[in-house]
């Protein structure tokens, strides 16, 4: 479903307009739009906007049940993509920023924010979509949150190649280099599995970046967060031409498959080798990590 982005007050006429949503209707502001979804008395998930006129840019959730919200998701860049996740810790007066994601990570949760935008704007989303009627979203979203917070817990104690794979995965581009003979070459990449223990990308043999690597293996990559922190990693590649971890590329990123087939003789994996990643920031003392 294309995502579209609307205005607090392109909202409040589809709330004004839909019989159902008008009864979960809490809090209608003018930055802020507020649903009781299950009928407890208590706002479990707003819409809002940074300045009065603007398109909705956050969505805040009741985890807890509590009446209070501790859970939000804010699409910092306007690109219709949720792209920070904020958790409010128990017993802390502010919200800490748990992890700062790029446009392409997937994640359920977070794409469930860009769809329940929608809900705004097709009445029938939810049941054609997900199956659920709309007092059933309530529940949905405290089920898909507690997973996405685990997927999160995760990410924030990975160690090891674990904590590379969750990095360049969340960036969404990084940055190749290779030796061109005597010259310097880099270029964006997205590709990337963790998979039995090896860190691995794709490429196509007809490019120039699969020649030099043939050439010269040795590469170094490099990527950057939002939140100021970037890596960078030095590291040989090996080529591994199996089928299974080509698939496994495939479904992981479909969208190789209008391009790619495991099957075909372009479709090239690489592995990385004897890696050293170095996590940095301004803020931070270096961590490196090897694998």
């Amino acid at each position: 479903m294309e995502v579209r982005r609307i205005s607090i007050r392109e909202a409040k006429k589809r709330i004004k307009n839909d019989p159902e949503l008008s009864k979960m209707l809490v809090r209608s502001g003018w930055k802020e739009i507020a649903l009781d979804l299950d009928g407890d008395g208590y706002a479990d998930v707003s819409f809002s906007c940074e300045k009065v006129g603007r398109k909705i840019d956050t969505m805040a959730v009741d985890l807890s049940g509590n009446g209070e919200y501790d859970l939000y998701i804010h699409d910092s860049d306007g690109n219709g993509i949720p792209d920070t996740v904020y958790l409010v810790q128990e017993g802390e007066e502010e919200e800490r920023v748990i992890t700062a994601f790029g446009g392409k990570v997937e994640l359920g949760f977070i794409n469930l924010g860009v769809k329940v935008a929608n809900l705004l704007v097709a009445e029938d989303f939810l049941n054609k979509e997900l199956g659920l009627s709309l007092m059933d979203l309530a529940a949905y979203l405290k089920q898909y949150a507690a997973v996405m917070l685990l997927e999160l817990q995760k990410r924030e104690n990975a160690e090891g190649i674990d904590k590379v794979f969750y990095y360049l995965s969340d960036a969404g581009t990084y940055y190749l280099a290779t030796v061109d003979g005597t010259r310097p070459r880099v270029r964006p990449f997205g590709t990337i599995l963790l998979d039995d223990g090896k860190l691995y990308i794709q490429t196509g043999k007809s490019k120039d970046v699969s020649k030099q690597i043939a050439e010269n293996p040795s590469v170094e990559i490099t990527a950057s967060m939002p939140n100021g922190t970037w890596i960078r990693i030095a590291a040989d590649l090996v080529e591994d031409d199996s089928h299974d971890v080509k698939e496994k590329m495939l479904e992981r990123m479909p969208s190789l498959r209008a391009m790619y087939s495991a099957d075909d003789d372009n479709m090239q994996m690489f592995y990385m080798k004897d890696a050293t990643a170095t996590f940095c920031s301004f803020t931070a003392e270096p961590e490196t990590i090897t694998f």
